[in-house]
Parts: C-alpha cells; sequence; structure tokens
C-alpha cells in the first residue's frame, strides 16, 4: 500500500492527514497554529510535527513510508521565511518528497475538486482565491488585520468592538452587544483600550470577539446584524473580483467557504451569496466538498506523480 500525507497549517490550528492512493483517511491530528508570521519558526514547525507525528500513529505508518507530503501552510509563501519552512520540514521529510504550499491552494481543492472555481475563507484573516480551466490562478484580499481582512473574524469583531465604543460616546446606536461583552467576558467600553492596546494582545485575540457580534446579531440587533451584512457583502466582493480576474465570472461558477467565522450562518452567507449571485446568477455557493487538509492530501497524490517541490505565490 502507498501512503500520502495532507497538512494544514494556520493561524489556530494545524491538521494533518495520512490517507491511502485512493484518499482513504487512515489517520490524522490536531496541534496548535503553524503560521510562523504569527507564532514564529520555532512553535510552528513544533506544531507542524506534533500533528503528522499524531497522523502517522493513527494510522500506523511510519514516516519513511510516506509517498509524498503536501503541506499548505499560512504565510508560508512570504519569500522571506519560505526557507525556513522548508528547513523545518527536511526534518521530517530529508528525502525532500514534499510540497510547501500557501493554505489558500489546499483550501480551494478541497472545497470544489480540481476544476474551476472559488473558495473564499474567513476565519481569523480572510482571502478569496480561486482557478480557471487553465489552471491559472488568482487571489483577493488576504492582506492582514491592519489593512484588510475583510470579512474576518477579526474584521468583524473590530467592527463590533468599534460599534460598542461609538455607543457609549453617544456617536452610534445602542446596541446589545455592550451588554454581552460585560456579562460573557467582563469587558466595560472604559476597559477595551487597555485590553485592545496590550503588547500581548494580537489579531486573534480579538477575532474571538467576532462571536459577541454573531450572538448580538441573533436577538435582531440592529448594529451586529448591519456589521455580519456588510462583513457578507465583502467576502462576496473578494470573490467575485477573483472571478472575474480569471475570466469565469459568465457562467456556472462554484463557490465553496470554508472556515470559522461561516459559524454565524445566515447572517453572513446570505449577503454573501446575494452579492455574488447578483453578479452570477448560475453561481453555486456551498460548503466545502471536503476538509483543506483532505485537499492537501488529494494534492499530495497528485504531486507524487508530478513532483514539483516549489510553488510560486498566487496572483
Amino acid at each position: 500500500m502507498t501512503y500520502f500525507l495532507g497538512v494544514d497549517g494556520g493561524a489556530s490550528k494545524t491538521a494533518a492527514l495520512v490517507t491511502d492512493g485512493e484518499g482513504k483517511l487512515l489517520g490524522d491530528g490536531i496541534a496548535g497554529p503553524s503560521n510562523h508570521l504569527r507564532v514564529g519558526i520555532e512553535t510552528a514547525s513544533r506544531n507542524i510535527e506534533r500533528a503528522v507525528n499524531k497522523a502517522l500513529v493513527a494510522a500506523d505508518v511510519a514516516s519513511r513510508e510516506i509517498i509524498w507530503a503536501y503541506c499548505g501552510i499560512a504565510g508560508a509563501d512570504h519569500p522571506a521565511h519560505r526557507q525556513e519552512v522548508v528547513d523545518s520540514l527536511n526534518i521530517f521529510f530529508p528525502r525532500g518528497n514534499f510540497t510547501i504550499d500557501n493554505d489558500a491552494r489546499i483550501a480551494l481543492t478541497g472545497a470544489i475538486g480540481f476544476g474551476a472555481g472559488v473558495v473564499v475563507i474567513a476565519g481569523t484573516g480572510s482571502v478569496a482565491f480561486g482557478r480557471n480551466e487553465k489552471g491559472e490562478e488568482a487571489r483577493a484580499g488576504g492582506w492582514g488585520p491592519i489593512v484588510g481582512d475583510e470579512g474576518s473574524a477579526y474584521g468583524i469583531a473590530r467592527a463590533g468592538l468599534v460599534a460598542v465604543l461609538r455607543a457609549f460616546d453617544g456617536r452610534g446606536e445602542p446596541t446589545v452587544m455592550t451588554e454581552l461583552l460585560a456579562r460573557d467576558y467582563e469587558l466595560t467600553p472604559e476597559e477595551l483600550p487597555r485590553f485592545v492596546y496590550a503588547a500581548t494582545t494580537h489579531a486573534d485575540d480579538i477575532a474571538r470577539y467576532g462571536r459577541v457580534v454573531t450572538a448580538a446579531a441573533q436577538t435582531n440587533d440592529a448594529v451586529a446584524i448591519g456589521i455580519l451584512h456588510n462583513a457578507g457583502v465583502e467576502l462576496g466582493s473578494a470573490v467575485l473580483a477573483v472571478a472575474r480576474r480569471l475570466g469565469i465570472a459568465s457562467g456556472p461558477l462554484s463557490v465553496g467557504y470554508v472556515g470559522g467565522t461561516f459559524r454565524a450562518g445566515e447572517l453572513l452567507l446570505g449577503p454573501m451569496r446575494e452579492t455574488v449571485k447578483r453578479q452570477v446568477p448560475g453561481a453555486d455557493v456551498h460548503p466545502p466538498l471536503r476538509k483543506p487538509v483532505e485537499g492537501a492530501a488529494m494534492m499530495a497524490i497528485r504531486a507524487a506523480a508530478h513532483p514539483r517541490p516549489s510553488r510560486p505565490s498566487a496572483a
């Protein structure tokens, strides 16, 4: 039997999956985050190792038996840090039988397969990534929390915290989010700056407050509903930008969505779907066919037949 490994390394967790040549799941493993731009190369490498080792043990497979490993790691295509990621994985796969790629590409393959379409990812950050029938690729978004990440958990949380402060000042409408922050997190408007601007506070810490916006919206809070609506429109706009660049916006369009932010359900999905279908009536906006880590395993099987250790960054 031949064995393949897929790895999905993101800002919140790292998933690894061992499959056979037909893609059948044999063992999986989960560890902490492996976006080295956020947690550092040592922590990222350690978490990749943990996830991979758990998957290998669960599958009862040795690393030397892996024919090919395909690793989609957030931030891995950053030119200044890519070699560090490669060097860390060389420890696990000294034969060099692995591919380092960005996490958007494996999410796309998991969401729609190897055909044409777009995946929109909304977790701590956000990005849309797609390919056409020629294999050409394009992306929109993914610029990080300071200058981008619209529609992400961070973007939604930031908008929610801004709304709470505006309401406190009397510059904005009252919102249930103020009460939810005090009740569930013991945070008052006066205390928010100390938390937000603390040296120990990172984008992931702020992104967690996106759930406050969703909870408030579920009580019909107009301010929170507006925030989620705007987020959905932003994500839909990113999908359309990618589709237009790839020349696939004029006909049927497969659009998969991935990420914890979509737990908000139709409050977020509805505006996103409407934005896309207004321009592309034939678009099919759907949950992913498979998880990103499964997409990585699928790409490992394909890469074994056509080895290509390095990939260019997305357009």
